[in-house]
This record gives structure tokens, C-alpha cells and sequence, in this order.
């Protein structure tokens, strides 16, 4: 067994953490290095050097609010020090004295070491433990820690926002963490967390989670993994009071549309953000004082791109946010228990949603010269695909100036120019000003793109690479583009 010099440390000073009580940490505890000796003290603590003995002896096996709870950790740490880096171990209690020693053992015939104390009674009483370390020089790893402990005046802890007896949440100070102090791999940020009273993951946010009632089983582990770090966030996440949920949801506020990017993310904290809101719209007052705060929230449900109508629905109403102006920000499905609309619901009502129609006389007279278009300039495409009905957007606030829907082709796939007919198109629409006005290169253009769906979606290279097929067929018939601009100009 292995240990760093901060894990000795750590548990030689968790058998002062655990005797003295969380709120006179400071005033009770004191350490001192003078001329390369390291002195830790608890005022008011003695105890009998007999529980220094045996392996798995402790009264933390009984259970309660301790840092430790194997039992051995004074004896490991004692060994890692003398056999490691050196260090002379000697606690002063009651009547007694002890230094951590070695002595000869014979087993099998091999004469080998093993730790010992050297312990001299009959002395005279003292109310407090002293323990020293020496020879001494790791100041820093030292201050680390201490300053891994929960005690309220730690501090890297700020402000406090809830406390229980079993659970709390701080805001951090600005004392910056020391260099080496414990962080969860690939998550090194300000906050920390605080678990069974020790510090053992961090993250991104200038928060202090602790979880004091929760009691790891593997003493060899200084750090959570993220998804534990999420896990018990959330137990305490689920324990505020209305308004503590309200401060801790502010300053995650960059999180509340968060949401698991798989179907297994351990590492997502839309769990915590979920329990927080619901923690806060037990209060309708803090709740009414949220909505004043962002009024410009709206709720995105999880959307699957199989679902086509809801699909495109999501599309149509993210288009409209764009546009909108108001400064929409979108946040998960928890924030319906504070009263937030949904995406799709605000879109409704502010007329922001594509409703077509079928195209009157003039407008059909314009949509047979595009339809003209494609079929001069895409024979070759027009032989694989029929050419879908054009419609019209009716409704002049429709944030798209085309649309279609794209629905996957059961047949096997055909290919145009050595692209893939991927989808089939039950029509296109336009927009009813794009059939009304003079710009014909506007319409065309519109035209050609939603075609170009055929191919993919506007983020693919697929339809990109489509699209630009089609405007170079049609810049090449200049001539004939000519014609159409005049025809379409006619009344």
C-alpha cells in the first residue's frame, strides 16, 4: 500500500476532525511547524492510546457524523510515514506517550519489519492530543489538507445558502483552492463538493455542495467521478428549502436547457436542474419572483428527428425564435411546474407557424414557370423523382420563406449527377409574397433550394452540394432564365 504524502496527512488529521464538532473546528483545532516539527493539537480531546492497536478498532465503527469510518486509518498512515518518507509520528494523551516505531518480526524464518509503538504511561495528565511529525516541510500539502475538510468557517466556503444537519449549499468564496487540492478528473473548477465531510469532486460553478450523511466504501479513492459529482448534487438538490433552490438555480442558469446528449449521460445535470425547479414551484411567491425575473423562458421538449410531424413543427418554431426578436431562451421540460409556456405553444400564438393553401389562378400561372425551370433544366433528375405539388404559405408572419417535408425513401436509392435521392418530397411550398412580387430570381432561387431537399437537410454536404448543381445548370441557360423573367413579370 501506497500513500501520497497529503493522504497521510489527511487521515492523521481526520482523527482530530472527528472528535471535535464541525462548529468549533477552528477555535479547538490548531497546528504549528517550529524548526521542522509539525504540531497538531485538539483543545478538550483525550482518548486512550488502545484504540491505536488493533486493526478495525474504532468508535466510528459504531456509526455517526465522521470524516472516517474504516477504523484503520491512524495505522496505515503512520506506516506510509515512517516507511515511506521518514517522518517520526508521537501522540501525546491523558497519562500517556507514544512514537510510531519499527521492530524485527520472524516469519517463516525471514526476519523482517513491522510497525510498532513505543508507549510510556504514568505520566502526568493533560487534557488535550498533541501528535507531531518529524522531520517536516510540506507547508503547502499541509494547508491542502486541512482545507479539504467541511467546517463552516473553512475558508473556501462563502455565503451560506441552506444548511441542515445532514446537508448544505455555499456559495465559494474567492480564496482560490490549493494547486493539488481533490477535483474530479476532467471537471477542474471552482466549486466543490463536499461529501461524508471531506472534499472529493469539484466542478464548474462558484458553489459548495456538501452531502455530509454520504459514507464512501473505497478508501483508496481521494476524487468522484463525474457522474457521482451529478448524483449527489442532486440528493441535495432534492432536500432545499424553495428559496435556497431559487439562489443555486440563478447561478446554474447556463445549464437549464441541458439535457442528456445519449441515452445513457451520467455526466448531464439535467437531473439537478429538474429537481431544483420542482423544489422552487412549491413556493408560488419565489415563483412568481423567477417569472418577473425571466419572462422570455420557453420549454423545448425533446424532439426525435423519426418523428416527422413534431420534427417539423420544432423547425418551423425555431425559425420563428430567430426572428422574433424578443430574446427567447429556451430551458427544459422542468420549467412547466413554473408556468412556462412551450416553444411551439408561443409560436402558436404570436401566428409564427408555416399554414399553407392551395395556389390561386395567378399564383398557379407562376408556379408552372418553376415548374417549367426544373423540368428543362432536370430532366435527368425529373426521370427518378415526380416533381411535388407547390403549395402556398399562406400566412405573411411565417418566419420561412419556403418549406417542405422530407420523408425517407423506401425504394433503393437512385442517384442524380452521383448523389443520393435520399428523401421524397409530398410537395413544396412558398411563400404567397414570393408569387406576388417581380423579384422572379427570389422565387426561383427558393424554389431550387427546397428541391435540393431531395438530397438532405440544410446542414448536410449532400444538399449543398445538390443546390449548387442546380444553379449552375440554371446560370447556364442564361437565355432561357431570360424568358421566364419576362413571363413571370406579365399579368
Amino acid at each position: 500500500m501506497r500513500w501520497s504524502r497529503y493522504k497521510v496527512l489527511r487521515d492523521l488529521i481526520q482523527n482530530f476532525y472527528d472528535s471535535i464538532p464541525r462548529d468549533a473546528w477552528a477555535e479547538r483545532f490548531s497546528h504549528r511547524i517550529k524548526q521542522g516539527r509539525l504540531t497538531l493539537a485538539s483543545e478538550g480531546v483525550d482518548f486512550s492510546y488502545d484504540w491505536l492497536i488493533p486493526i478495525g478498532a474504532s468508535t466510528k465503527r459504531d456509526g455517526g457524523d465522521y470524516a472516517g469510518h474504516f477504523g484503520e486509518g491512524f495505522k496505515i498512515a503512520a506506516l506510509c510515514a515512517l516507511r515511506d518518507f521518514g517522518w517520526t509520528i508521537e501522540v501525546r494523551s491523558r497519562d500517556w506517550h507514544l512514537v510510531v516505531v519499527t521492530d524485527a518480526l520472524t516469519v517463516d524464518g525471514r526476519q523482517l519489519k513491522t510497525l510498532a509503538y513505543e508507549v510510556r504511561t504514568g505520566l502526568a495528565p493533560v487534557a488535550d492530543t498533541l501528535l507531531t511529525i518529524a522531520p517536516f516541510q510540506d507547508a503547502e500539502i499541509l494547508e491542502t489538507a486541512l482545507l479539504s475538510f467541511f467546517y463552516p468557517d473553512n475558508p473556501l466556503l462563502g455565503e451560506a445558502i441552506w444548511t441542515s444537519p445532514t446537508a448544505a449549499v455555499y456559495h465559494r468564496s474567492r480564496q482560490p483552492k490549493p494547486p493539488d487540492y481533490p477535483a474530479t478528473y476532467d471537471d477542474r473548477g471552482p466549486g466543490i463538493l463536499f461529501a461524508g465531510f471531506q472534499a472529493l469532486g469539484s466542478f464548474s460553478h462558484p458553489l459548495v455542495i456538501c452531502l455530509h450523511e454520504h459514507r464512501g466504501n473505497d478508501r483508496e479513492r481521494n476524487n468522484l467521478y463525474r457522474m457521482e459529482v451529478v448524483d449527489l448534487t442532486a440528493r441535495v438538490a432534492s432536500l432545499l428549502s424553495a428559496d435556497a433552490a431559487d439562489a443555486v438555480l440563478r447561478i446554474l442558469a447556463r445549464r437549464w436547457y441541458e439535457r442528456p446528449r445519449k441515452r445513457y449521460d451520467f455526466d448531464s445535470w439535467y437531473s439537478i436542474i429538474d429537481r431544483l425547479v420542482r423544489r422552487l414551484a412549491t413556493c408560488p411567491r419565489q415563483t412568481a419572483r423567477f417569472r418577473a425575473d425571466n419572462p422570455h423562458l420557453l420549454v423545448a421538449a425533446r424532439v426525435r428527428r423519426s418523428d416527422l410531424p413534431r420534427y417539423n413543427r420544432r423547425r418551423q418554431a425555431l425559425a420563428w425564435l430567430r426572428g422574433s426578436g424578443q430574446g427567447y431562451r429556451l430551458v427544459q421540460e422542468a420549467f412547466r411546474a413554473l408556468g412556462y409556456p412551450d416553444l411551439e405553444d408561443a409560436c402558436a400564438e404570436a401566428d409564427g407557424f408555416t399554414i399553407t393553401r392551395d395556389p390561386g389562378p395567378d399564383e398557379t400561372r407562376r408556379i408552372a414557370i418553376l415548374e417549367s425551370v426544373a423540368k428543362t433544366l432536370f430532366p435527368d433528375l425529373l426521370e427518378q423523382i415526380e416533381l411535388p405539388p407547390c403549395k402556398v404559405i399562406e400566412n405573411p408572419r411565417a418566419a420561412w420563406q419556403g418549406m417542405t417535408v422530407c420523408v425517407p425513401r423506401a425504394a433503393p436509392a437512385d442517384r442524380w449527377r452521383g448523389l443520393r435521392i435520399r428523401y421524397q418530397l409530398p410537395y413544396v411550398a412558398l411563400q404567397a409574397t414570393l408569387l406576388q412580387q417581380q423579384d422572379f430570381g427570389a422565387a426561383v432561387s427558393t424554389y431550387l433550394h427546397e428541391l435540393a431537399h431531395s438530397f438532405g437537410g440544410d446542414s448536410s454536404a449532400a444538399f449543398s452540394h445538390a443546390l449548387s448543381e442546380m444553379l449552375a445548370a440554371t446560370v447556364g441557360h442564361s437565355a432561357q432564365v431570360g424568358d421566364w423573367q419576362r413571363a413571370w413579370g406579365r399579368g
